[in-house]
Formats: C-alpha cells, sequence, structure tokens
C-alpha cells in the first residue's frame, strides 16, 4: 500500500494523501494536520503571486514550484518552527505534510538555503504579498459581522536577528526601539511592525513595517490611507489607539478622512493639563460648561452651568449663554467628536484597544514574530507579513467552516 502524494498503479501522478490498496482502488485519508493545512492553503490567493514567481528566467534545473514553496513556509508560521533548517528537517521527517504542501514522494525536500533563497525572492514582491493580505481581509469582512466596525492601531517590534554589539554590525538598517512597560523601559534592536487590528475579533485588517525611527506619530497617517486606499470597505466607527498617538494631525484626519471618532489616550503632563483645562469649554465666569448632546452639522451642545443649577457663576448677571455650540474643527483631541472625551461610552470604547494588544502577543508566540533568524528589511519585511498572513488565513478557513467561536484561537488542540 502506498500512502502520500505519489504515483498511482500506472505510474501517473496522483492528488495528495491518496491511499491505493493492492486493487489499484484509492481511499481518501488525512489527518487532523493535514486537513487543517489544506484549509488554510485553500483560504490564500496564492494566484497572482505565484504567477509574478514563475516568470523567472531560469538558467539552471526548473527547481521548486513556488506555490509548494509557499505552502511550506505557511507550515512553519503556522506550527511555529522557529528556523528555515528546523522546517527542512520537518518537511523531511512528516512527508504527510510535504505531500499537502506538493512535494512529491520521489523528491527530496527544500534545504534551508533553498527556503533563504526563495525569501530574498520574495522580498522583491512585497506588492503581491501586501495583496494577498488585502484579499484575505475582504474575505473575513464578508465572514465575520462587524468586522472592521471598531479599530485599534498599536506599533509592535520585529527583533532583528543581528548582536547590536558587534562591530561592524550584520543588519546596519536595524535600530534601537525603546518599549515602555509596567514597570520600566526595554530597548530592543531591530524594526517596527505597525497593526490596524479589528477589536472584535482580533484580527489583523492590515500593516506596515517600518525602519525603528518610523515611529507611531510618522507611520500612522501613511497607514490609515494604505487602509483606505486598499480596502475599500474600510470605514470605521470609532479608531482607538494608545497616547503615543496623540496628535492633532491624528484626530483631523481620523474625523475628516473616516467620519470615525478617534478614541486616543492623552499624553500625561499634556498642554491642557498643565493649564488646567478640563475636556469641556469654559464659560466668561471661569466655569466649564456642561455637555448635553451632538449634532452632525452642528458639533457639540453645552449648557451654562448657572443656567442648569449646577453652579454658582459670579457674571451670572451679565452673562447671556444659556446654551452654545461648538464645532471642535481644532478640538476634537479635547472635546472628542461625536462621543464626548470621557464619557462612560469613550471610555468603554477605550477599553477595546486592548484587543490589538493580544493581537501582538499570538503575533509573537504562535506566529513565530519574534522567533526567526533574519536580518535586513527586506527580510524581515517578508518575515512579519508571512507572519500577519497566517494567522488572517486560519481565521479565514475557519470562518468559511461556520466555526466563528475558533477564529481567534492560535493554539492547536491536536498534536
Amino acid at each position: 500500500m502506498l500512502c502520500g502524494r505519489t504515483r498511482g498503479a500506472f505510474g501517473q501522478r496522483c492528488d495528495p494523501l491518496t491511499i491505493f490498496n493492492d486493487s489499484g482502488n484509492n481511499l481518501y485519508c488525512q489527518s487532523p494536520l493535514a486537513e487543517e493545512l489544506t484549509e488554510i492553503f485553500d483560504s490564500v490567493p496564492f494566484q497572482k503571486l505565484v504567477k509574478r514567481l514563475r516568470a523567472y528566467r531560469w538558467t539552471g534545473r526548473p527547481g521548486y514550484n513556488p506555490e509548494t514553496m509557499l505552502k511550506a513556509l505557511l507550515v512553519g508560521y503556522y506550527k511555529s518552527i522557529g528556523t528555515l533548517a528546523e522546517l527542512a528537517r520537518y518537511l523531511e521527517d512528516h512527508r504527510e505534510i510535504a505531500s499537502v504542501c506538493g512535494f512529491w514522494d520521489d523528491e527530496p525536500t527544500p534545504s534551508r538555503s533553498t527556503f533563504s533563497r526563495f525569501i530574498s525572492r520574495l522580498g522583491k514582491h512585497q506588492d503581491l504579498l501586501d495583496e494577498c493580505l488585502n484579499l484575505i481581509a475582504n474575505g473575513l469582512k464578508d465572514l465575520l459581522p462587524d468586522f472592521g466596525k471598531v479599530v485599534a492601531i498599536d506599533c509592535t517590534s520585529v527583533p532583528s536577528y543581528s548582536n547590536p554589539d558587534n562591530e561592524p554590525l550584520s543588519d546596519a538598517e536595524a535600530g534601537w526601539i525603546v518599549r515602555e512597560g509596567s514597570e520600566r523601559k526595554r530597548w530592543e534592536f531591530g524594526y517596527r511592525l505597525h497593526l490596524i487590528s479589528d477589536v472584535t475579533w482580533e484580527l489583523p485588517i492590515t500593516k506596515a513595517v517600518t525602519l525603528a525611527g518610523d515611529n507611531e506619530k510618522k507611520a500612522t497617517l501613511p497607514l490609515l490611507s494604505k487602509a483606505r486606499e486598499n480596502l475599500p470597505w474600510f470605514k470605521p466607527d470609532a479608531i482607538v489607539a494608545d497616547k503615543a498617538y496623540d496628535k492633532y494631525e491624528h484626530y483631523q484626519a481620523i474625523v475628516k478622512d473616516f467620519d470615525a471618532e478617534p478614541i486616543i489616550k492623552h499624553i500625561k503632563h499634556s498642554e491642557y493639563e498643565l493649564n488646567g483645562l478640563p475636556a469641556a469649554p469654559i464659560c466668561p465666569g471661569g466655569l466649564p460648561l456642561i455637555y448635553r448632546s451632538w449634532d452632525g452639522r452642528k458639533g457639540l451642545q453645552y449648557e451654562c452651568p448657572e443656567k442648569a443649577g449646577r453652579a454658582i457663576c459670579p457674571l451670572a448677571d451679565g452673562c447671556q449663554i444659556k446654551t452654545t455650540w461648538i464645532r471642535p474643527v481644532k478640538d476634537y483631541r479635547q472635546f472628542g467628536y461625536r462621543i464626548r472625551r470621557g464619557s462612560e461610552e469613550w471610555q468603554a470604547l477605550y477599553h477595546k484597544r486592548v484587543a490589538i494588544e493580544r493581537c501582538n502577543s499570538r503575533l509573537k508566540e504562535t506566529r513565530r514574530l519574534s522567533k526567526h533568524q533574519f536580518r535586513g528589511f527586506e527580510r524581515i519585511s517578508v518575515h512579519a507579513t508571512l507572519a500577519v498572513l497566517t494567522m488572517m488565513a486560519v481565521a479565514l478557513s475557519r470562518a468559511k467552516l461556520g466555526r466563528l467561536e475558533e477564529v481567534r484561537v492560535c493554539a492547536r488542540k491536536i498534536g
């Protein structure tokens, strides 16, 4: 009996994981892991990228099928196999999984150096890798309720496999990134991965990889523009971010370009806190006005605290203010947009920002974002893209099967 991707009774090549008995009849058999990988591969739109990769002019033997190589790389990210050498050994030892990827039983699996050269080729086609991400995001939008309705934006570090203490540096493009933890600051040597993620399903929507010097304030507007241009449906109701994104231009872009609510935490000791100004306008008597309502054309409505019976104003007799409308074109940072800053609704939305922290954590722990041996911006970009692509493809494969409760799950329950 022959098992795996092999040749049939008359020498023809057979489909993956087909078993032939002595009579020449075939039986279909797949392990749980093989079934999962087949579903994941079916969710990744490889076609355009594979066509581009096949357009290379060969000077030697043809080599491996680009689609087969791509599937093999995704196995490494799905199984969190840390290095290309380990991936090569894994495929050699698990012929069934190699068969699912598309390798024939009578051919050797790729070596570490073969995978390394293939990743260098992928680096020349980062645009098509990003296009794959966009197509998967479109599929998630169609299948997941409220996907992209409330999103969060954040940045995480991707370490370089380089020792910064050695001279000369083996990765001259990498730089130092400071990460603020709960107890103390932490420095990492590498690059930045910027993500926009859905907070309901805790899944990436779009990403960008930058040098260490391109921090949150530099990369935010280009990342939002990228999402708007590549994903026509990307029109969130709210965009949530931490204090690193507390910048006037971010508030204005979120409101103007997306008509969304900017839910961004203030930096401690900001100019408003230093000046003692609350998140509300001040009346001539020095009292903060009371927020009442919001109107799309008029803006935010505030009421005099004296007229509302909430305070005693020293200028009550001469002041004509009862209610006033403020259209905060330049004050979204201080007052908010539709949702008043500091309100219960505002706080509830900001608390959802933890979703992108979980997304970053899963990328690092289960999709080997921090577990690699790559150097250089181009190869790190491919690595980060494949990690994000694997997470999104796994979610899409489960959504297609109606298993929405498993979309967020990254850890495998079976061997």
